[in-house]
């Protein structure tokens, strides 16, 4: 098994006591705070495979984490997005993980979870999240086998994860639009991301390069850019609309 660099984030000591001896003990090189400023300072020093959040850490405060570390890699210009991980309550150990649905939550892990299951979501999420070479657009529309191990085979999660995408593409398209139109940028790189993420989850991996660039383009104020990306990748989008159909539909038949 690969071992790991893990940033822990948790406030309930016991809890904090028993994770950290349970990753040291699988051989991962733990970090482990319960100060969210003190995790931003470790990521500013070191480089982390993984950040992975305890459940005691709330709501509010998770989201104001996950977005900061967004910007920090965005300063930093990583070339890949560290994983950020949250033990869940409801996820239970028979499913393991499963893959985010929240804006900069990359996955849900179970409480009670084995060494194992963290590594091969931290493996999963890793291959997902790293930038595709310049220039290269041969990207599968769809990669179905990889899409049905982050999501542990489970056809209800898989529908789920579908379901959301096709109802918010069409709202996110539109609002990538009028940003343009009215030139924020800013706005227009943060939602291209947002729809990067998701498309990662579905490893719709030739839309999210399409969504790469344009947040990349956005970001430097690429006007032409921009409108040759966001073209793009409506083209895209229109192409793996019905693929995801079709999935959805043998899935919900099986």
């Amino acid at each position: 098994m690969t071992n790991f660099r893990v940033l822990f984030i948790e406030r309930e000591p016991e809890a904090a006591e028993r994770i950290s001896a349970l990753l040291s003990r699988a051989n991962h090189t733990v970090f482990a705070t319960s100060s969210l400023q003190e995790a931003f300072e470790a990521l500013g020093l070191e480089k982390f495979d993984a950040v992975l959040l305890g459940a005691s850490v709330p709501l509010p405060e998770r989201e104001s984490f996950a977005t900061g570390l967004r910007h920090l890699e965005r300063r930093q210009a990583v070339n890949r997005r560290t994983p950020a991980l949250l033990l869940s309550p409801h996820i239970t150990a028979d499913q393991g993980w499963a893959p985010g649905l929240e804006s900069n939550i990359d996955g849900y892990l179970a409480e009670r979870f084995e060494p194992d299951t963290l590594a091969a979501a931290i493996q999963n999420l890793s291959r997902a999240n790293a930038a595709p070479p310049d220039g290269d657009e041969q990207q599968p529309v769809f990669v179905p086998e990889e899409f049905r191990d982050q999501c542990v085979n489970e056809p209800q999660l898989m529908v789920e994860i579908i379901n959301l995408f096709l109802a918010e593409q069409g709202d996110q398209l539109l609002a990538m639009s009028d940003a343009l139109a009215g030139s924020r940028f800013e706005h227009l790189a943060r939602t291209a991301h947002t729809i990067k993420g998701s498309l990662a989850a579905l490893h719709a991996m030739r839309a999210r390069h399409r969504a790469q660039i344009l947040e990349s383009a956005a970001k430097e104020k690429d006007e032409a850019g921009c409108q040759a990306a966001l073209l793009a990748l409506e083209e895209d989008l229109e192409e793996l609309k019905p693929v995801l159909a079709a999935f959805h539909e043998q899935t919900v038949a099986n």
